[in-house]
C-alpha cells in the first residue's frame, strides 16, 4: 500500500514501511514546493503505481500555470508563515533562557525550538 508522508521537510510516498520515492525541494522556493506538495497529495491515489517523476511534473505544471497574483499570494501566506515561526521561536527561546533549571533540560528545549523553527525555512 502506498502514501504519502512529510519526512524532515520533504513529501516522501511510503511503499510496505520503505521509502520509495522523494519529492525534493531543490532550488524550488518554499511557496512552490507547498504548493506543488499540496497538488501531489490531492492528486496522489493510494493504489498510485505510475510515475513519480511525471506526477512531479505536472505538480510543477499546475505551480506554473498559477497567475501570477496568485503565486504572490501563495508566496505572501508561506513567508508570513516563516516570518511567524521566527518570531514566536525567538520570543520562546530568550523565555527559556530567563528559566531557571537543568542546562541539559533547557538545551533540549532549545533543539526542539529550533527543530520546529527550521520546518518553515
Amino acid at each position: 500500500m502506498n502514501y504519502l508522508e512529510t519526512i524532515e521537510n520533504e513529501l516522501h510516498i511510503i511503499c510496505d514501511g520503505e521509502i520509495i520515492h522523494v519529492f525534493e525541494r531543490g532550488t524550488l522556493s518554499r511557496a512552490a514546493y507547498k504548493h506543488m506538495c499540496a497538488w501531489v497529495i490531492t492528486n496522489f491515489s493510494i493504489k498510485f503505481k505510475g510515475d513519480s517523476e511525471d506526477l512531479w511534473r505536472q505538480a510543477g505544471e499546475a505551480w506554473e500555470s498559477l497567475s501570477l497574483p496568485n503565486q504572490t499570494a501563495i508566496w505572501s501566506l508561506v513567508n508570513y508563515e516563516r516570518q511567524s515561526a521566527m518570531d514566536i521561536s525567538q520570543g520562546l527561546l530568550a523565555t527559556l533562557h530567563g528559566y531557571q533549571g537543568s542546562a541539559a533540560v533547557k538545551r533540549e528545549f532549545s533543539k526542539a525550538i529550533q527543530r520546529v523553527r527550521n520546518t518553515f525555512e
